[in-house]
């Protein structure tokens, strides 16, 4: 058919496929591979769009993230007596005593109960007076 072993050249055996029998003394000029950086700006190239998908996520997600628990750190500090709180649960009270880690809040008239600063969840503001007009 076609005058020629299928099976010798696929065996590459070297007494039936000359081809297999020349070899070559010298290395080949490119050696294969991934070619190197030829200039430090080459390699910093690569590495551009995980810098910009870092960027994206600290400027999204991260820096967003750290302000609001600097603004909410700064919320449980400064806690004080006869504040309105809602706690972590969605309990409306009021600040009874005011320690280290702990807040003593006034549930209702003679409720009291003790938690940490962490189960505040946000200091309520200040109820303006209903004007009777409006309703």
């Amino acid at each position: 058919m076609l005058g020629f072993d299928l099976t010798a050249l696929l065996q590459n055996t070297p007494a039936e496929n000359p081809a297999a029998t020349t070899t070559s003394t010298t290395a080949p000029a490119n050696p294969p591979g991934p070619a190197a950086p030829t200039s430090m700006f080459d390699g910093i190239t690569g590495f551009l769009p995980l810098i910009a998908i870092f960027g994206i996520f600290y400027f999204v997600l991260i820096g967003p993230e750290r302000k609001n628990r600097k603004k909410r750190d700064l919320m449980l500090k400064e806690i004080k007596k006869g504040d309105k709180v809602m706690t972590t649960g969605g309990m409306l009270a009021s600040v009874a005593a005011v320690a280290d880690d702990e807040i003593v809040l006034q549930i209702a008239d003679g409720v009291r109960a003790r938690f940490t600063r962490a189960a505040i969840q946000t200091v309520m503001p200040d109820e303006a007076p209903v004007d009777a007009k409006k309703h």
